[in-house]
């Protein structure tokens, strides 16, 4: 004889109860257990995985740097021919910029020293980048530059703004190469800037022992020959405004800086002068 059990609804329930409870433990258990490799535990870390802390804004410093590394792709364009100079106008070159730097060591703070390449090209060109890159084009030197102390107003006024960084705030992205064009682009100024450029390479020509005269005698070339000058310029109604407002900028000044001024040129002036004509 079979017995049988017999539960109420309410028995039932609790017999089942535990069942459920049990069969919830389990699963979460092997689930655990089979997917614990893929498990990543928050830990706390030292550093941010905020996208914009990492976000760092482009000094000065790495503007410069950004710059001055653009002679390279420059010199690579196939349309840049550098004059090459021998070692007596690299010399030569080399003790003028020396001594515009040392003569004023209160300006530059952080150009030490500074080089000239030399552009084969007719067109009277003048242009720098930071840490000292200076260039001059052949045509300029030859052409254009019958004296020491306007070579030295040139050279000053890129010293000026290659220590200043006084540059458009462009950034190039790299394609192997860099126009002429795009680098004369690069250098130009406003009016004001450039009038403020002035001034300052006007004192350091006088500080470094030259006759700041002929600073106004550069701007009055550049103005008496706009058609050469205007890749140089770009605007030719702007190189009348800087001469005007440069003698207005002598005229009110009240006093010269007492430095002894170099009337003739040196001799190796006229060395270099001659070495850049020949063409080798």
């Amino acid at each position: 004889m079979t017995s049988q059990l017999k539960c109420s609804p309410y028995s039932l329930l609790k017999c089942k109860k535990p069942l459920r409870l049990a069969g919830v433990f389990c699963f979460l258990f092997i689930f655990l257990f089979s997917s614990c490799s893929g498990v990543i535990i928050p830990v706390r870390s030292g550093r941010s995985k905020n996208l914009a802390s990492e976000y760092k804004e482009i000094t000065p410093h790495d503007y410069e740097d950004h710059l001055a590394s653009l002679k390279q792709p420059f010199l690579a364009d196939q349309d840049t021919k550098i004059y090459k100079t021998n070692e007596s106008t690299k010399k030569y070159i080399q003790n003028l910029l020396l001594e515009i730097i040392s003569n004023n060591e209160i300006f530059f703070k952080k150009l030490k020293q500074a080089t000239v390449t030399i552009i084969d090209s007719e067109s009277p060109l003048h242009f720098s980048l930071p840490k000292g890159e200076l260039f001059l084009s052949r045509g300029l030197i030859t052409k254009y530059l019958k004296n020491e102390s306007m070579l030295v107003c040139v050279l000053s006024y890129e010293l000026v703004r290659s220590e200043k960084l006084l540059y458009p705030k462009q950034t190039f992205v790299p394609i192997g190469y860099i126009t002429l064009e795009r680098m004369i682009n690069l250098n130009r100024l406003s009016l004001d800037e450039k009038m403020e450029v002035h001034k300052w390479a006007h004192h350091i020509t006088i500080r470094s022992g030259f006759d700041g005269e002929y600073y106004l005698s550069w701007l009055q070339v550049q103005n008496r020959n706009t058609a050469d000058f205007i890749l140089q310029v770009g605007d030719a109604t702007q190189i009348t405004r800087e001469e005007s407002l440069f003698k207005s900028f002598l005229i009110n000044s009240t006093h010269e800086e007492q430095v002894i001024s170099k009337k003739n040129s040196s001799k190796s002036f006229y060395t270099f002068i001659n070495s850049i004509r020949d063409v080798l």
